[in-house]
């Protein structure tokens, strides 16, 4: 028989028509207020004038008659003075917040040993200049800061990656990796996590993408007043974790360009090798077909719940009409759905019904069962 599985439409998100492109121009938006503020303009300026003192000198350098180094000198002036003016803002502040970003993600022994790996290799491209610098002109004027640059960075990176080891041989030991949880949407909706992190079952530093939070507060602003109910609890659980967990909880920024709120889950999972929380099983295996561990609140209540089997009476409360004609559905207190037949009208009535079989989907488990009159089974 054909039933809705509502637990699992209450733990998952249904997108709206208008939820990809809102965060898409609020992001737009967003880039354009800085690009405009009074930094903003001091970079275009900085890129203008930048840009054409690079186009001024190369113009002469690349004009094959002299009679059109002037032209030549003019053209790429203005061309490098226009791109500068319009881009230099973006370009530097995305470039800020991806160098913001990964160094959020870098412990303070990380950084420091980085630093160290990079002072070795400035050190070393210090000696390469001296030889390099005999070169021919003008190879003797650019290679060796090339090189320098390039043994700076190559010593940052494997100063980085060699980490452990470096630690190790200034007898101090590697930093133990902390974990990392990712939550979604649905798992913020549902709310177990909550009580999760403060028991004590799950530990490590909580995110949050900046996308989740779009779509949830997508969510409150909807005109239907279940799924506004939903996306203000999501918030509502966001506000109090931040209070309980302090520093343990960090809002990572969106990406550029703009993506959906599960696409942003599972990428932030799989750049840090963290957990995701998710009550949406769909999401759940797409994650774990990306070698990404799952953690999902519905699955580990099923582990802990009592066994219910066929034959067993219950009470519980009928809170509405079922999908067939004449069934009823009410919730056990873990939120298991139970659809009772020919019940409708004791609909908003507590009654004693007997479960005559459960049916375990994806998204949590169903009980049929039938009502309990006087002794006897209907």
């Amino acid at each position: 028989m054909p039933v809705a599985d509502s637990s699992r439409e209450t733990a998952r998100v249904v997108e709206t028509p208008e939820a990809p492109s809102r965060p898409a121009r609020s992001r737009r938006q967003a880039r354009l207020e800085r690009a405009s503020s009074p930094i903003g303009r001091l970079l275009r300026y900085g890129g203008l004038f930048i840009g054409a003192l690079v186009g001024w000198s190369f113009g002469g350098m690349l004009a094959a008659r002299p009679e059109l180094v002037a032209v030549s000198q003019l053209f790429l002036a203005a061309v490098l003075a226009g791109l500068g003016f319009l881009t230099t803002p973006y370009i530097v502040f995305d470039l800020v917040d991806a160098v913001v970003q990964r160094l959020r993600r870098l412990t303070l022994e990380a950084l420091l040993v980085s630093l160290a790996g990079a002072f070795v290799g400035a050190l070393l491209g210090l000696v390469l200049a001296w030889p390099l610098a005999l070169l021919p002109r003008p190879a003797g004027q650019i290679v060796p800061s090339v090189v320098a640059l390039l043994t700076t960075v190559i010593g940052a990176l494997v100063a980085h990656s060699k980490q452990s080891e470096v630690l190790a041989v200034v007898g101090r030991k590697p930093p133990a990796s902390e974990p990392v949880l990712v939550l979604d949407t649905s798992v913020l909706i549902d709310g177990r996590v909550r009580d999760l992190l403060r028991l004590g079952f799950l530990d490590g530093r909580v995110l949050v993408p900046e996308e989740v939070l779009r779509e949830l507060h997508l969510l409150a602003e909807h005109d239907d007043p279940s799924r506004r109910a939903r996306g203000r609890r999501g918030l509502e659980l966001v506000r109090r974790l931040r209070e309980e967990l302090g520093s343990r909880l960090e809002v990572v920024p969106a990406a550029v360009p703009p993506r959906n709120a599960d696409d942003a889950v599972v990428a932030r999972a799989s750049e840090g090798n963290g957990k995701l929380l998710t009550c949406d099983q769909q999401l759940a295996d797409l994650a774990r077909v990306r070698g990404i561990v799952v953690l999902n609140p519905n699955q580990l209540a099923e582990a802990l719940r009592s066994p219910i089997h066929a034959g067993d009476r219950l009470t519980l409360r009928l809170a509405g009409e079922g999908r067939e004609a004449g069934q009823a559905i009410g919730y056990l207190e873990d939120g298991t759905l139970v659809i009772v037949e020919r019940a409708r009208h004791l609909i908003g009535q507590d009654v004693t019904v007997e479960v005559t079989r459960t049916l375990q989907t994806a998204g949590g488990r169903l009980v049929f069962a039938h009502l309990v009159e006087q002794g006897r089974t209907r």
